[in-house]
């Protein structure tokens, strides 16, 4: 998923990289054994050139077919973006007023 401009700023969202986060949690019992068991997330991250905001994306979810959050067209510039998304990730629109 491509993100082009910050929802907080309207700033220009670069894409930083691809990073693997660790799931699961140290356990004074088992120790980092629920690291082993729990598997790993590959994410994108794009970064705000205004504000400096960090935005974390799935590349794919385990069980996942790409089905993801539901996806509608934005009324102003006529792109698919996600449901929850407060702006249009596109041309910035503010989707809830």
């Amino acid at each position: 998923m491509k993100r082009e401009i910050c929802l907080r700023c309207g700033g220009a969202m670069g894409w930083v990289g691809q990073e693997t986060l660790q799931k699961g949690k140290a356990s004074w019992l088992f120790g980092n054994l629920d690291h082993l068991l729990s598997g790993a997330l590959t994410i994108d991250l794009y970064c705000c050139s205004s504000c400096r905001r960090l935005e974390f994306y799935a590349v794919e979810l385990p069980g996942d077919a790409g089905s993801g959050i539901a996806q509608v067209p934005c009324p102003a510039c006529g792109q698919s973006h996600d449901l929850d998304d407060p702006k249009c990730p596109h041309c910035g629109k503010r989707l809830l007023e």
